[in-house]
């Protein structure tokens, strides 16, 4: 689910008290916090969640503009508010957080030591190096550091 943060802002935004605003000045007080919140969380697996937000803001755009119109239909609707394929008023466009890649583990890549790229790394280029802890060098030094 959503965290509060993710769709307050929607929420408070398209309640019956904006439906006398226009639809520009909706996408530019919601782009920004959507588009914050995916930038945000695009670092974990996210990509679900992306898609609903996307969905979320996109269904209650659509009841705002229809409490906004009562009488249009949908066909009026997507006529006067729909470009390719979003909601949008001249350049402004409704952000789909779905379209923000996700990227996994920025910091961790070939560089850093693990079990699996132990051979293939340079220990010069390394940021943190894997000590062995079998060295009785080393086991002899924390012991007397410890005592």
């Amino acid at each position: 689910m959503l965290p509060s943060a993710g769709y307050s802002v929607i929420n408070a935004s398209c309640g019956p008290a904006t439906t006398s605003l226009r639809l520009g000045w909706l996408l530019r007080k919601i782009n920004p916090s959507l588009r914050g919140w995916a930038a945000y969380f695009r670092y974990g697996a996210s990509k679900k969640t992306f898609s609903y937000l996307g969905y979320y803001a996109w269904w209650r755009v659509i009841y705002w503009i229809r409490r906004k119109h009562p009488h249009l239909t949908w066909k009026q609707i997507r006529r006067r508010y729909y470009g390719a394929d979003r909601i949008r008023e001249d350049t402004l466009v409704l952000y789909n957080p779905a379209t923000m890649q996700v990227r996994r583990y920025r910091y961790r890549g070939t560089r850093i030591a693990t079990p699996l790229n132990i051979d293939s790394l340079d220990p010069a280029g390394a940021r943190f190096r894997r000590t062995s802890h079998d060295d009785m060098a080393f086991v002899g030094q924390v012991s007397e550091l410890v005592t």
